[in-house]
């Protein structure tokens, strides 16, 4: 008897080690499947989220062409072009999309302007500049230095400025990583970090009021969409005012917005508007559409800069796409 109780009890136990195995190996199978289901969704949703933001630039700059072809003198914060939120409900998630002024920054690519086919020193760009960086009470050696390898890493030539650095330095065994000045436009701010002189400013300060538009030339600035947070900026472009005054013309901006630079100057008679080291302007030829797609606990998202010409057709001229 006691023999056959024994016997009985390897069986069991040899059944419950079957089950234990088949189990583990069924959980294996699913936790495979279940990740391969997973990324089999993020796959698609990173495939259609391109196609979804490239939709919804293309309805932004239908919209604002629209907005431009009934001739709009001005464009405030107001304006329902910033106001009214895109939102689409998707299968698997919700996309939503905002359009923006992208001209309340100065554009670092104004240090230069095109001539005979190479990019040359701006003074009115670099002036605008280094005025902000000032303001913001960087030391003046460390701007200049900044400022001629910013034009050293755009222009085509291989001549460094006073301060300025060309390949040779980039791609010297003391340098890492090893790489050639890009000879063109800044398409990021965050380029800056490849200068050596960058080192000496602090980011969060740099990133509050410079922008990269892959424009050269002057910036021109919409004094409508200015915030009180601007004032720095303001300042910058008019080389006789103050931070009080520009604080006090963004404080007094008409909710309707100014609509020429006559009325600006008769309200404020004690600012020089016409020697600004950008252009004012007081509607907007680039815009910002920031896109983002939630998905239970995934986001992806997407800036896209869109540019204006000749106040008629628009176009992308840089894209940021974060994806999985």
């Amino acid at each position: 008897m006691y023999i056959k109780n024994k016997e009985n009890g390897v069986i069991l136990i040899s059944v419950l080690l079957i089950v234990l195995v088949l189990s583990a190996i069924a959980m294996s199978i699913g936790s495979n499947f279940l990740l391969a289901f997973k990324r089999s969704i993020y796959q698609d949703l990173q495939t259609n989220s391109f196609e979804l933001f490239k939709n919804v630039e293309s309805i932004s700059i239908k919209r604002i062409e629209e907005k431009n072809r009934f001739g709009v003198s001005a464009l405030s914060k107001q304006d329902p072009l910033f106001k009214d939120t895109f939102y689409f409900e998707l299968p698997n998630g919700q996309l939503y999309a905002q359009i923006s002024d992208a001209s309340n920054c100065l554009n670092i690519n104004s240090v230069v302007s095109m001539s005979n086919k190479n990019y040359i020193q701006n003074p009115k760009g670099i002036s605008a500049i280094k005025k902000l960086l000032l303001l913001k009470e960087f030391d003046e050696r460390d701007i200049d230095s900044l400022v001629d390898q910013m034009i050293d890493w755009i222009d085509i030539d291989n001549q460094p400025r006073q301060s300025g650095l060309e390949d040779y330095f980039y791609t010297g065994p003391l340098h890492s990583p090893q790489q050639y000045t890009s000879k063109r436009l800044f398409y990021d701010l965050s380029e800056l970090k490849n200068l050596p002189a960058f080192r000496k400013f602090n980011w969060n300060d740099i990133n509050a009021n410079l922008c990269a538009i892959p424009i050269s030339g002057n910036s021109m600035v919409n004094i409508n969409t200015l915030t009180i947070e601007d004032s720095e900026l303001l300042s910058s472009l008019l080389p006789n005012a103050t931070i009080k005054d520009a604080e006090s013309i963004i404080a007094n901006i008409p909710q309707e917005g100014f609509v020429d630079i006559s009325q600006l100057a008769a309200e404020f008679p004690g600012v020089d508007f016409t020697n600004s080291d950008a252009s004012i302007a007081f509607s907007s030829n680039l815009f910002s559409i920031k896109s983002e797609i939630i998905s239970e606990e995934i986001k992806i998202s997407s800036e896209s800069i869109i540019y204006i010409e000749n106040n008629k057709n628009g176009y992308i001229v840089s894209r940021t796409y974060n994806g999985l």
